[in-house]
């Protein structure tokens, strides 16, 4: 099969090598000729979703980003290539740092975007983003309870990186790593993410320490893996 023939046909490509030298030329030809930015903005709107993005990296690559990219980059969020949406999600960080107004459409994107892959990796946003504020703990805290399991074991491992969790989180946390999730990976994760939330909350070590001993135990070689290194994070904390 042929290669498409204009710049604005490969930048619509799906193949990765086509796209990606298709944007690469674009960012260089909008340097040295400005009047192809406007059909570029143009195609931020177009009904192809590789289009839109090939549309989006390259104005955020050429220029300071502003909000006029934010709708492309939310949509990029759900596209089927895992590395196209993580390109997305960085971006939308980063544009989210410039502009205060994006952080609450993030926030509003992981509580009630339809698309499970959006909420999910709206919750990656937030751990970048924002891991300071009470609004993103809120948010971890209900997506513990999402239908899809991969939401869910996006919440809980986003918990290590806030920077000041709530005891309710480190409550539900110390649950989850007592198997109150029927998916075992969050059992898995909760261990992990244990002995960072007791350094904010010393008053549930106790019981993490009983839970972990617990956990030693198990048939699951790979817990007893993970509280065998949470009991050592613990004691490293403690000496």
């Amino acid at each position: 099969m042929s290669e498409p023939d204009t710049l604005f046909e490969r930048l619509a490509s799906p193949s990765h090598r086509v796209k990606h030298a298709a944007c690469d030329e674009a960012l260089s030809r909008l340097r040295a000729d400005p009047a192809l930015r406007e059909p570029l903005r143009a195609l931020l709107g177009s009904p192809d979703p590789h289009a839109r993005f090939s549309a989006v990296w390259v104005l955020f690559q050429a220029e300071r980003p502003t909000l006029r990219l934010l709708p492309a980059l939310l949509g990029a969020l759900e596209l089927p290539d895992g590395d196209l949406r993580w390109q997305a999600a960085q971006m939308l960080t980063a544009l989210g740092r410039l502009a205060p107004e994006v952080l609450p459409v993030v926030l509003h994107e992981a509580r009630a975007s339809e698309s499970a892959v959006r909420r999910r990796m709206a919750i990656f946003v937030l751990r970048e983003l924002a891991p300071e504020r009470a609004e993103t703990g809120a948010v971890y805290l209900a997506a513990l309870d999402d239908r899809d399991p991969e939401v869910r074991r996006a919440a809980l491992s986003c918990f290590a990186k806030l920077t000041d969790p709530d005891l309710a989180l480190a409550r539900r946390a110390l649950a989850l790593a007592g198997g109150s999730d029927p998916d075992p990976r969050m059992t898995r994760i909760a261990t992990v993410v244990l002995p960072g939330l007791a350094s904010f909350h010393p008053e549930l070590r106790g019981e993490i320490e009983t839970l972990l001993g617990e956990l030693e135990h198990s048939s699951d070689p790979s817990l007893v893996r993970g509280a065998q290194a949470a009991r050592r994070q613990l004691d490293a904390s403690n000496a």
